[in-house]
Order: structure tokens, then C-alpha cells, then sequence
């Protein structure tokens, strides 16, 4: 599963989101979980990393000249009515004249078919330092803000089911619910983060760390010191970029892979996704593997195209755990770079797989 987890942990939450918004089974302890964890934003981590660059690591931001725009789109477990959705999109540049970088990011996150939803905007700068003539190192901040709402009227607690008539009264109405509601269904809390990205023409590494601030969204106004805040989420990542064969005549017959790893860490859940990407002329084929909490939890297929302009890339995420119905992951992302195709050579290193 690789929708990361703040103070509630991923598997807790998947399992009350389905519960509660899908299943529509007695679940009175998850009226005891929400109580007892915050309900925090969710961090989405995309398959398709590459066409997402700033939801990796700020560091990448500014890697084109020109202006660089992503759009992403990830379905995950269509199976339980669309228990995840994500949305995002991003634009980010370089500015050669004070040899930094500088971005904008939106991404909203839909969880149990709209019982938790998030919404998170950010902006980042980076500045890249030239080690010498082939190694550079960038570093990236980042500044957001982000909103979380509880739909409280969608959850569904054991005192509404009936052992023989299930949730509806004979007079079709639903069973109400002795529970209190909390006072506040929204939350806004500000966001930080910090990346580094060293790269050179083959090979690239890179850490970032999200939620150093630690905020604390809770809908309950409960004692702080019980309310644990979001675990900072560590993530490491590096590849790089071979070429296999070049074309006699056309770039459009070059052969190239892109390895790669990521590793996120947050709180007790871990993740690791690892595979490469191939670029064949303007088609490229990719296939990774993902390990979550220690158990082989999907293989993911990509396949996509891409010009000196526009990359565009689809995948899935075919689910090996025992998660039966779940339907895998479905997900389309984007680049575009505004250029007109004629200054590609210009960009000597192996993030090419991130424009």
C-alpha cells in the first residue's frame, strides 16, 4: 500500500476508510481509533514518481529553463468504490540569474470516497551549486499549507446496525447514532519541507523530508501532549540513465535505461520501490516492484510517450499482497516543458527521466 500515513497509521486507516465508507460493516472501534489518533493528510507517493518530481523532492524543482508543467491523476483500489484519488498538478522553472529554481504545487487527495478529504498547496525554491565541471548539488525548501476534512455525516458506528435490519429502520430511515460529533469538521495547518538532489551525467541521489514541522491536525480538541503530530516523512531516492544504443540516422532510435530506487520512511511504515524505465525512440516501458512494511505489496507496469516537449505515462499497479478486490492502481501523469525542441542537448545529466 503506498498511501503514506501520518499520526494514524496506513493500515489502521485503510482499514477504517473501507469499513466505514464502503463495507459498511460494525465497527465500533473505529469510532475508538479516531478518537484516540488524529485524522491527518494523507501522503500520496506516486508510481509514476518521474512525472511528479516535486511531490519527491523539492530539490528537483527548477530543472528546465523554461517553464516545466506536471499534471498527475492516480485511482488506487478502484475496487472499494474509489477508496483513494489523487490530484495534482505543479509548475516549476529555472532562473539562470540567480541560479536558483522556483516552483508552485496543488495536490488534492480523496480518501473513502469523500469521508477524508485533503487539499495541500505549496511553493518551493531551490538554489543548485556546481561542485565542478560534471557534479551539481540542488537544494530545495518548501513552504505549504494544507486543509483536511472529515465528512462525519458519511462514517457509520456500530450503535446504527441492527443484527437483523442493518442500518435502515423499517420506515427506510438510517439508524441514528448516539456518538458526538466533533466540533470542527476542518483543519489548516502550515507544512514544511527540505530536499537535496546531487547529480551528474549518469547518476543521481537525492533525500527529502516532509512535515518537519511536525503539525498536529486534529478535528478533536484533545490534550496536545496526547495528540501525536505527523512523523516526518523521510524519502531517498537515486538512478540514473544509460544509453543502450544510438540511432545512425534519427534520435528517434535510441535505446536507454533509467534504474531506480525510492525508499520512504514514515513513523513505523516503510516502502520501497524499485525497477527501471526504458526509453525507446519516443515509446518508453517501464516495470517496478514494491515492498511496503516488509511484505511484496504490487508490481507496477508503466507504458508511455514521449517528445522533446511532452512526456506523457500511464501504469498500473498490479497488487500481489493478500488485498483481495482491490482492484489495483490506475494512474496518468504528465510533463510539459515549454520549449521549442531545439536546446535538449543543452541538459548533459541523467534527470532527463524527470523532464
Amino acid at each position: 500500500m503506498n498511501h503514506l500515513k501520518g499520526s494514524l497509521p496506513i493500515w489502521r486507516l485503510r482499514f477504517i476508510i473501507c469499513l466505514l465508507g464502503h463495507l459498511r460493516l460494525p465497527v465500533m472501534a473505529g469510532l475508538t481509533l479516531i478518537y484516540t489518533y488524529s485524522i491527518s493528510a494523507q501522503d500520496p507517493v506516486f508510481s509514476q514518481f518521474y512525472l511528479s518530481p516535486l511531490q519527491l523532492n523539492p530539490g528537483l524543482a527548477g530543472l528546465t529553463d523554461d517553464p516545466r508543467f506536471s499534471a498527475n491523476y492516480r485511482n488506487q483500489f478502484p475496487g472499494f468504490n474509489n477508496a483513494y484519488r489523487t490530484y495534482a498538478v505543479s509548475y516549476d522553472q529555472f532562473f539562470p540569474s540567480i541560479n536558483s529554481g522556483a516552483g508552485l504545487w496543488l495536490l488534492s487527495d480523496d480518501a473513502g470516497n469523500g469521508i477524508l478529504k485533503t487539499v495541500k498547496a505549496a511553493g518551493i525554491f531551490s538554489y543548485r551549486l556546481r561542485l565542478n565541471e560534471d557534479l551539481f548539488v540542488k537544494m530545495g525548501t518548501e513552504i505549504g499549507i494544507v486543509q483536511s476534512t472529515l465528512n462525519w455525516d458519511r462514517l457509520l458506528f456500530g450503535d446504527q446496525i441492527d443484527d437483523y435490519l442493518g442500518t435502515i429502520s423499517p420506515g427506510g430511515v438510517p439508524f441514528p447514532t448516539e456518538e458526538n460529533a466533533p466540533e470542527k469538521n476542518s483543519v489548516i495547518y502550515p507544512d514544511l519541507g527540505l530536499g537535496f538532489v546531487i547529480y551528474g551525467e549518469k547518476l543521481y541521489a537525492g533525500i527529502s523530508a516532509r512535515h518537519l514541522n511536525q503539525p498536529k491536525p486534529d478535528f478533536l480538541d484533545v490534550n496536545p501532549s496526547l495528540s501525536p503530530g505527523i512523523p516526518i516523512r523521510w524519502t531517498f531516492h537515486g538512478g540514473g540513465t544509460w544509453p543502450v544504443f544510438s540511432g545512425l540516422f534519427n534520435s528517434r532510435t535510441d535505446l536507454s535505461v533509467s534504474p531506480s530506487i525510492i525508499f520512504v520512511r514514515q513513523g513505523p511504515f516503510q516502502q520501497i520501490n524499485g525497477g527501471a524505465t526504458v526509453d525507446a525512440g519516443p515509446v518508453s516501458f517501464g516495470v517496478h516492484y514494491r515492498i511496503a512494511s516488509k511484505q511484496s505489496e504490487a508490481l507496477i507496469w508503466s507504458i508511455g510517450l514521449r517528445s522533446n516537449q511532452l512526456r506523457i505515462g500511464y501504469s498500473y499497479d498490479m497488487t500481489i499482497s493478500s488485498f483481495p478486490g482491490s482492484g489495483g492502481t490506475h494512474e496518468l501523469g504528465l510533463v510539459f516543458v515549454l520549449d521549442d525542441g531545439q536546446k535538449e542537448s543543452r541538459y548533459n545529466d541523467c534527470l532527463r527521466l524527470f523532464r
